[in-house]
């Protein structure tokens, strides 16, 4: 599994800047906070349920600047299930494959920021195969 912190890439107009992404639980185990960390936005944080969600907090606050974030849980065939969240805290999320789950990929996996979508784009596509998010 992917280990916290992870140094990843984020994108603007086609542009790749390096970041470096954090997660951890917090002491009562009651919620996960995501940050990440780039000389071009400065540093973004977020708090929730889980971590997937944390990360999807601060892809929506960056989104409209034009910011990508180049992580697994970022691209348009990737999604948590109900027990990824609240047994796993959205650390691994599902590749949807074929109408149906596919393969677990870790969340928070580098991958090349031209590849992912924005959280309304994988949401619908989530919603789509599952039937809701």
């Amino acid at each position: 599994m992917t280990q916290s912190p992870q140094t990843i890439q984020v994108s603007r107009a086609g542009i790749a800047r390096d970041a470096t992404v954090t997660w951890q639980q917090s002491a009562d185990y009651r919620s996960w906070t995501v940050s990440i960390e780039s000389a071009g936005f400065g540093r973004a944080e977020a708090q929730a349920d889980d971590a997937f969600e944390a990360l999807c907090i601060i892809r929506e606050e960056l989104e409209p600047f034009g910011w990508r974030i180049g992580v697994a849980g970022a691209q348009a065939d990737v999604w948590p299930s109900g027990m990824a969240r609240d047994q796993g805290g959205g650390l691994r999320a599902y590749r949807i494959a074929a109408e149906r789950a596919g393969e677990l990929v870790d969340t928070f996996e580098p991958v090349d920021p031209e590849t992912v979508t924005t959280v309304a784009l994988q949401r619908a596509e989530a919603d789509r195969v599952y039937g809701a998010s």
